[in-house]
């Protein structure tokens, strides 16, 4: 059992699952949770931490809930989830809502209503020096929320970082980016465009590419692994289980084939189940590397 600790958001998802594809001009019936918009747990943070604790790991999430009922929710359900909440802030404000729209074949759109980034300024995440209890064995960085470096150089083992991320300056072991969020730039030398950005420590860059797996870039070699077959039912999270589980296989020692193979395997698991955040997954849907 390792201690991990992942940066990122907590939030409510608001699932409604579409009787057919979105087209511009359409028309179409959808059903929602509950019959009501109801919530469901959420955030890239609360994702990849999820997938953690049901593999057996001690999950603590560093993130900003709102200081609304809103986010008195989204704490109660990470905390139901097993996630360690105590580096969990409040922030000022109302919560966001999120509407998760899910295609029959299991794509989504992901849609943040009435949120203006511009207006919202977001304290610092409760600091190491305060916590010397948590010594985490990994970290996942998939928000940069001010004090996020201070936990990643905090790190006794692999830090790996969500990219883009604008306001990241601490250190990176390796990067996880999707394809579709890159230029044809990057992509044309993917491993020199993230050290140009990261520094030296930087070992490598993973691309993901959906249900065509995930390739890594380094000095050496690309590596390029195909994902598993799958049943798609809901892709929601999907992208922050894969980075879950190349922590967990990279702080257990794995080389990057295999740690790319056990994150693909994750992932997998993951678009088969109707969640954001998988609360559902059954005992051993996620398997430590081993």
């Amino acid at each position: 059992m390792a201690d991990f600790l992942v940066i990122g958001a907590l939030a409510l998802d608001r699932p409604v699952w579409l009787e057919g594809r979105l087209e511009r001009g359409g028309r179409m019936a959808g059903r929602s949770l509950m019959g009501r918009l109801g919530p469901r747990l959420g955030g890239g943070g609360a994702n990849a931490g999820v997938a953690l604790a049901k593999a057996g790991h001690i999950a603590r999430l560093a993130s900003l809930a709102s200081a609304d009922d809103g986010g008195g929710e989204s704490i109660a359900m990470a905390k139901a989830a097993s996630l360690d909440i105590t580096l969990v802030g409040r922030r000022p404000g109302a919560s966001r809502t999120t509407l998760i729209l899910i295609e029959p074949d299991g794509e989504r759109l992901v849609l943040g209503l009435d949120f203006d980034r511009a207006r919202i300024t977001l304290p610092a995440l409760p600091s190491p020096s305060d916590h010397p209890e948590v010594q985490p064995d990994g970290v996942y960085v998939r928000a940069a929320y001010p004090g996020s470096d201070a936990w990643a150089s905090h790190s006794r083992g692999p830090v790996v970082v969500h990219w883009p991320a604008p306001t990241y300056a601490g250190p990176a072991d390796v990067v996880i980016c999707s394809a579709d969020d890159l230029d044809p730039g990057v992509l044309a030398s993917p491993f020199e465009a993230a050290r140009a950005v990261f520094g030296p420590r930087l070992s490598a860059i993973v691309v993901t590419h959906g249900a065509g797996g995930a390739s890594a870039y380094s000095m050496s070699a690309p590596i390029i692994v195909r994902a598993p077959p799958a049943m798609v039912i809901d892709s929601t999270g999907a992208g922050d289980v894969f980075a879950a589980g190349l922590l967990e296989a990279l702080t257990a020692g794995a080389g990057m084939e295999a740690a790319l193979q056990h994150a693909c395997a994750w992932g997998a698991v993951t678009v088969g189940l109707a969640s954001s955040a998988p609360v559902d997954a059954g005992p051993g849907a996620y398997r430590p590397f081993a």
